[in-house]
């Protein structure tokens, strides 16, 4: 089983670019660079080998999963949100967000209608 932890501001700026950028890393990556913030370019940039090398959407899950904090969601989108990450609380005071791959990949399959999605025993 892969996990995938973001701090809180990283777990932030994948739901902005979600948000704020229709969750494409070209259009963030050009704002950014617009303005001048290299050090967001870098992570938006790292944030997105992760996705591409797990093959999941990190702006699709840390939004979903934020809206679950900020406001009424549907049950559904707070089940399956709850079942792919969680918070982990520190001694510092700040939190991360963990990330299950193989759940997230699962749910994926589930979404598209994949009938071997049950099947997944990692999870």
């Amino acid at each position: 089983m892969h996990f995938i932890v973001l701090t809180s501001d990283q777990a932030e700026t994948a739901a902005e670019r979600y948000r704020v950028h229709d969750n494409s890393p070209a259009r963030m990556a050009q704002q950014l660079e617009i303005i001048g913030d290299i050090a967001k370019l870098r992570l938006c940039r790292t944030i997105r080998r992760l996705e591409r090398r797990f093959e999941i959407d990190l702006g699709a899950v840390c939004q979903k999963f934020l809206e679950t904090e900020r406001g009424p969601t549907p049950d559904v989108q707070r089940q399956v949100m709850e079942y792919v990450a969680r918070w982990r609380e520190l001694d510092s005071g700040r939190r991360d967000l963990v990330v299950s791959v193989d759940r997230v990949r699962q749910i994926g399959r589930l979404a598209e209608g994949d009938p071997e999605w049950a099947s997944s025993h990692d999870s």
